[in-house]
């Protein structure tokens, strides 16, 4: 029996005492592995383990067991910050416009079959253009994008795509969107990330043909982010314009009537 108790005694390890550290760094690591049960490694999950068996003093470890608190109070209020500071989820409307003015030479079109006389799969359509602010008139920067053709649609000789494309602007940062884009109607992207004021950014955007490909109205709808700036909030002006001209067509079909 007692040749038992000196071969268990003899396979047991201490963890050293803080003021005389292991030779072997590896060493030491092993040793606290055997007598807490776990990695100590982390100052983090040391704290935890020994939270977890606080009545008992034998498992506290020199690490843990010293004069300092083992979570300061200064980490409970950077916490709460942290929480305060976070954007609140609330959508948050952006319009821009996006101009074709002829100086990027902008769009370029790499067909895959040059003699068919249309757009078919597989056709690519890299592109840049303008971007300006919801008044049309303040310049933010540009757009950069790619279009892979996914069909002609014969009956408006238009063309289906799926876009990956991107809106720089300036200081305020870029956002990212994916999804599709027809030059004969309107389409919904999602937003896929953003920088500057529009990092974390989610949601999705609206693009609408004002005289695609060449003037187009993109309407964000994003989330995750602090309040944006007025000047990027505003309603466009072509939403305006437009609902004056079907007002007034409108109007006058009824008196014909």
């Amino acid at each position: 029996m007692a040749a038992s108790i000196q071969a268990a005694a003899a396979g047991l390890s201490f963890i050293a005492p803080a003021s005389q550290p292991p030779c072997n760094s590896s060493q030491g690591s092993n040793a606290s592995r055997q007598s807490v049960g776990g990695p100590v490694k982390s100052h983090f999950f040391g704290s935890a383990r020994a939270l977890g068996n606080v009545g008992s003093s034998k498992h506290l470890t020199p690490a843990t067991a010293g004069a300092n608190p083992i979570v300061s109070a200064s980490f409970f209020e950077k916490l709460g910050k942290l929480f305060t500071d976070a954007p609140e989820d609330q959508e948050q409307v952006m319009g821009v416009f996006e101009f074709n003015e002829g100086d990027r030479n902008s769009p370029f079109v790499v067909k895959n079959n040059a003699k068919l006389p249309v757009l078919c799969i597989g056709d690519f359509v890299p592109y840049s253009n303008k971007v300006y602010d919801c008044t049309g008139k303040k310049y933010l920067g540009i757009s950069s994008g790619l279009c892979t053709v996914v069909e002609h649609h014969y009956e408006s000789g238009g063309d289906l795509y799926e876009t990956v494309m991107s809106h720089y602007m300036g200081s305020y940062g870029h956002l990212s969107c994916q999804g599709p884009y027809k030059t004969y109607g309107d389409t919904e992207m999602v937003v896929t990330g953003g920088t500057g004021i529009f990092k974390g950014a989610r949601g999705y955007v609206k693009c609408h043909n004002i005289a695609g490909p060449l003037k187009l109205l993109y309407t964000y709808y994003l989330t995750g982010i602090p309040k944006l700036p007025s000047e990027l909030t505003q309603t466009p002006a072509v939403l305006d314009e437009e609902k004056k001209t079907v007002n007034s067509t409108v109007a006058s079909q009824k008196v014909k009537a």
